[in-house]
C-alpha cells in the first residue's frame, strides 16, 4: 500500500512538473496568435521598406524632371505650378481628403484607441496610394514639400491593413502596428533605422506596448534592410568633413541654436495659425486657393533660380559639401514656400524642407562666427531649426547625425543645439506642431463619430422595439 502511494505521488509530481514546464515553454515561445502577430509585423515591415523605396525613387525622378524643365523653361511654371496644384487638389478631393498634408497628424490620431473610428478613412490603401502619387505630382509641378511625412502615413496604412487582413485577435496590437508602420516609414525614407525608433518613442510614445516592443524594433530594422538591399549603404546628405567642436565655441553654437530654434517655433506658429485662417477659404474654393498659391510659388522659384522648389535635399547636400553658400534670402524663401505649399492642402511633408532651411540658416550665419567651421554651423542649424519646428530634440539630433554619416565628433554639439532650440521654440509655440495639427484635423471628421453614435443608438432603439413587440405577443 505504501509502495502504491509513493508511485501515485511520484506520478502526480511528474505530471505537475510536466504541466508547469510546458506552460513555461509556451510563455517563452509564445502562442500561435503571438507568432501570427510577429509574422504580420515582419512581413508588413518588409513591404513598407519596399514601397517606401519605390516612393523615394519616384519622387527623386519627379524632381529631377522638374529641374530639367525649369532650367530650360522657367517662366512656364507660371502656368505649370498653379494649374498643377489645382489638378492635385481636385484629384485629392475626389479620391480622399484624408491624403492631404503631412500625414503625421493622421497617424497621431489613428493610433489612439479613442480615435479608432478614424482608422478606416485615414489608413485605407486608396489614401496611401493617393499620398504617394500626389506627393510626387507636387514635386513635379514645383511645390515645396518632402516625402518623409507622407512615408510615415503610407507605412502606417500598410501595416494597419496587414493587421486587418490577418484578423488578429489582440486588438491592442493594432496601435503598435500603426506606430511600427510609421516608424518603418521614417527608417526607410531616410535609411536611418535609429531615427525611426527614436521618432516612434518620442512622437508616438503612448502606443508603446511592452509585449510588442522587441517585435516593433525588429520591424523597423527590417524596413531598413530592404533599403540597404536596393540602394546600398549610403548617407542621405553625404558624409561632410566635420570635427569635434571645442568647448570655447559652445557659446556661439548656443547662439545659433537659439536663433534657429526661434525661427522654427515661429514657423510652426505661422503654420498652425495660417492653416486655421485659410481653412474656410479652402473649404469653399479649394481650386482657386491652390491656383493663387501656385502663382506665388512659381514667382518665388523664378526669383530664386529654382532654389525654393522641391524638398531642399539637393541644396542642403551642396552646402554640406561646401559646393555652395547659404543666404538669408534663400532660407526665408524656403520657409515661406513650405508654408504656402502646406496652406494649399496638397499632400506633402515638412521634414526635408525644414532640414534644408536649417542648413541655409546655419550657412548664412557663418560670417558672423568666422572662428567656427561652416560645416559645423550648418549641421547645428539643421538640428536646431528642425528641433524648433517639431519640438522633439532627440529625434532632431539623431536624424541629423544619421543623415550625415554618423560622425560622433559632432554629436555633443548637436545634442546641445537641439535642446536649446526646443526650449526657445516653446516660448512662442507651447505645443508640438503635429499634435496641434492633429487636434485641428479631427474637427473636420466629427461627422463620422456622430454617424457612428446615431447608428448605435438606432440599433439599440430597434432592439428595444422588438422586445416590446415580443412582450405584446
Amino acid at each position: 500500500m505504501t509502495v502504491n502511494k509513493k508511485r501515485t505521488q511520484t506520478a502526480r509530481r511528474l505530471r505537475l512538473w510536466w504541466m508547469l514546464g510546458n506552460r513555461h515553454t509556451r510563455r517563452q515561445l509564445g502562442t500561435a496568435e503571438d507568432w501570427k502577430a510577429r509574422a504580420v509585423f515582419w512581413v508588413g515591415a518588409l513591404s513598407v521598406g519596399l514601397v517606401i523605396q519605390g516612393f523615394a525613387w519616384l519622387s527623386e525622378e519627379s524632381y529631377s524632371f522638374t529641374e530639367h524643365v525649369f532650367d530650360h523653361y522657367p517662366y512656364a511654371f507660371l502656368l505649370i505650378t498653379p494649374l498643377g496644384l489645382m489638378a492635385i487638389v481636385w484629384v485629392m478631393n475626389l479620391g480622399g481628403t484624408a491624403a492631404r498634408g503631412s500625414g503625421i497628424p493622421q497617424v497621431l490620431l489613428a493610433h489612439k484607441q479613442s480615435y479608432h473610428w478614424l482608422r478606416g478613412p485615414f489608413l485605407s490603401l486608396r489614401v496611401a496610394t493617393l499620398k504617394v502619387l500626389l506627393t510626387c505630382a507636387g514635386l513635379l509641378v514645383g511645390a515645396t514639400l518632402g516625402r518623409e511625412g507622407p512615408s510615415v502615413h503610407v507605412g502606417a496604412a500598410l501595416m494597419y491593413k496587414f493587421g486587418t487582413w490577418a484578423k488578429l485577435k489582440q486588438r491592442q496590437v493594432e496601435s503598435s502596428l500603426i506606430v511600427a508602420g510609421g516608424a518603418a516609414g521614417v527608417s526607410a525614407a531616410f535609411n536611418a533605422p535609429l531615427a525611426g525608433i527614436v521618432f516612434a518613442i518620442e512622437e508616438l510614445q503612448q502606443s508603446m506596448e511592452a509585449r510588442t516592443t522587441g517585435t516593433f524594433i525588429m520591424a523597423i530594422i527590417l524596413s531598413g534592410v530592404v533599403v540597404l538591399a536596393f540602394a546600398g549603404h549610403y548617407s542621405y546628405f553625404g558624409v561632410p568633413d566635420v570635427s569635434a567642436v571645442p568647448l570655447s565655441y559652445y557659446p556661439y553654437i548656443m547662439g545659433v541654436s537659439a536663433a534657429c530654434g526661434l525661427a522654427g517655433g515661429l514657423f510652426s506658429l505661422f503654420l498652425v495659425q495660417g492653416n486655421r485662417a485659410i481653412a474656410p477659404f479652402v473649404m469653399k474654393k479649394p481650386l482657386q486657393v491652390a491656383g493663387v498659391i501656385g502663382i506665388f510659388l512659381a514667382g518665388m522659384a523664378i526669383l530664386s533660380d529654382g532654389l525654393t522648389m522641391g524638398s531642399g535635399y539637393v541644396e542642403a547636400k551642396a552646402l554640406l559639401a561646401q559646393q555652395s553658400e547659404g543666404s538669408w534670402l534663400t532660407a526665408g524663401g524656403k520657409i515661406l514656400a513650405t508654408l504656402l505649399t502646406y496652406f494649399s492642402g496638397i499632400p506633402g511633408g515638412i521634414f526635408s524642407p525644414s532640414l534644408a532651411a536649417g542648413a541655409e540658416l546655419g550657412s548664412a550665419m557663418g560670417p558672423m562666427f568666422p572662428q567656427v567651421p561652416v560645416v559645423s554651423l550648418i549641421l547645428v542649424g539643421m538640428a536646431s531649426y528642425f528641433a524648433g519646428v517639431v519640438q522633439r530634440p532627440i529625434t532632431a539630433f539623431v536624424i541629423v547625425l544619421e543623415l550625415t554619416g554618423n560622425n560622433h565628433d559632432i554629436l555633443p554639439a548637436l545634442m546641445v543645439s537641439a535642446l536649446v532650440a526646443t526650449a526657445v521654440s516653446k516660448l512662442v509655440m507651447s505645443e508640438p506642431v503635429y499634435h496641434v495639427l492633429a487636434r485641428d484635423l479631427v474637427r473636420g471628421w466629427d461627422h463620422l463619430l456622430k454617424e457612428q453614435n446615431e447608428s448605435v443608438t438606432s440599433n439599440v432603439a430597434g432592439g428595444s422595439d422588438v422586445e416590446k413587440k415580443n412582450e405584446q405577443i
